[in-house]
């Protein structure tokens, strides 16, 4: 068995996963039919600038998190990031140009940023010990079979009842990752608590312990 933390962790991964798996394999399809000037190179920009916000904000907001030694600002950073990424989609209902787009995209690279390296730090922060490779594994699996089968869902739902019903489903998932991220919050340690219990050297030393890599590259 795991701990309750990355039990949590693990189940609200599985849903944003899931949430984003929905729309992987049909983003480029609405941008062609359905923003206007929609073309291959539209989707290029709208992937580059999502990329280029996350790689800028990330080594920045995650500087920021090392700076404190307790737990309590990695869960903000995760609760308030995975609610800004899960609120995004329910913008593209509404985007008709190509800068619309765009500009989804760069605040879903910010809201990345916060929510993912946020997310590392708790998960470091609570392996079991003699557990490492074990629950890093499990992670992979919920996110392997998260996206492997929405992807599919995704698709279906997309053809047979257009993007807004995806964007809609990706949203109510994304919530209820945040749901479950916000039932951390006692498990999440201010400093003065952390030295209170005797576990503050113990977390420096976990940190300081590099993290195995992860096999879809996400983490």
């Amino acid at each position: 068995m795991v701990n309750r933390v990355i039990r949590h962790l693990v189940i609200s991964d599985f849903f944003i996963n899931f949430a984003f798996g929905l729309l992987a394999p049909i983003f480029a399809v609405f941008i062609l039919n359905s923003i206007e000037g929609g073309s291959l190179r539209v989707i290029g920009l709208a992937t580059a600038f999502y990329w280029i916000s996350r790689t800028l904000t990330t080594v920045p907001l995650s500087r920021l998190m090392d700076k404190t030694d307790g737990e309590r600002d990695e869960f903000y950073f995760v609760i308030i990031g995975t609610f800004i990424m899960s609120s995004l989609p329910l913008f593209y209902l509404f985007a008709n140009l190509p800068w619309h787009i765009y500009a989804i995209q760069l605040i879903m690279g910010i809201a990345n940023s916060m929510a993912v390296p946020g997310w590392r730090i708790l998960f470091t922060d609570h392996l079991d010990k003699g557990k490492t490779g074990f629950e890093w594994s499990l992670e992979d699996i919920a996110i392997g079979t998260s996206v492997g089968i929405s992807a599919y869902i995704g698709s279906v739902l997309a053809d047979k009842f257009g993007f807004q019903i995806v964007f809609i489903m990706l949203a109510i998932l994304g919530y209820i990752s945040t749901l479950i991220l916000s039932m951390l919050r006692n498990d999440a340690k201010t400093l003065a608590q952390l030295k209170n219990e005797n576990r503050l050297k113990s977390l420096q030393t976990k940190r300081e312990t590099p993290a195995p890599f992860k096999l879809d590259g996400t983490k």
